[in-house]
């Protein structure tokens, strides 16, 4: 009874770890700190430009802004069927600027923990945050894959 107990509170207590793939995480925590969340979110569309593939980063729709992102098709916590994410590394300062928060407030931006488990809207200082985006009618235009740094 006492080992059904102790079984109990560890799995109340210890939340399951994330089902997000080795070679995802790897990708992300590769990722350098995000010092503007501005060019992310207005290149986001290009999660689902032809030149876009999984893990890789960001294609940008302005071909000398280089956003550190990483394009994910799936295999994150929260992404429903057929959207995709551009994920990014925030830094302190792009977390405490108010139009961040109120990007975040308005949905399609969820934050995650270093295994990329879904985090509150209100979690103070999340390791990754994660532009979802649903598929367009067209494909975006105009976009540019980015080489390895």
């Amino acid at each position: 009874m006492r080992r059904v107990l102790a079984l109990a509170f560890c799995a109340v207590g210890f939340p399951a770890a994330s089902q997000v793939p080795p070679v995802v995480l790897d990708a992300v925590q590769r990722l350098p700190a995000t010092r503007t969340l501005e060019a992310v979110l207005r290149d986001a569309a290009c999660v689902f430009s032809p030149v876009a593939r999984h893990l890789d980063r960001l294609p940008a729709a302005t071909p000398w802004v280089r956003p550190d992102a990483v394009v994910l098709f799936g295999d994150l916590p929260s992404l429903e069927t057929g959207r995709r994410a551009a994920v990014l590394r925030p830094t302190r300062e792009v977390l405490a600027r108010a139009t961040t928060r109120q990007r975040i407030a308005e949905g399609d931006i969820t934050l995650h923990d270093l295994d990329l488990a879904l985090l509150p809207a209100d979690a103070p200082i999340p390791a990754f945050l994660a532009i979802h985006v649903a598929p367009p009618t067209e494909p975006p235009d105009g976009c540019v894959a980015q080489g390895p740094r």
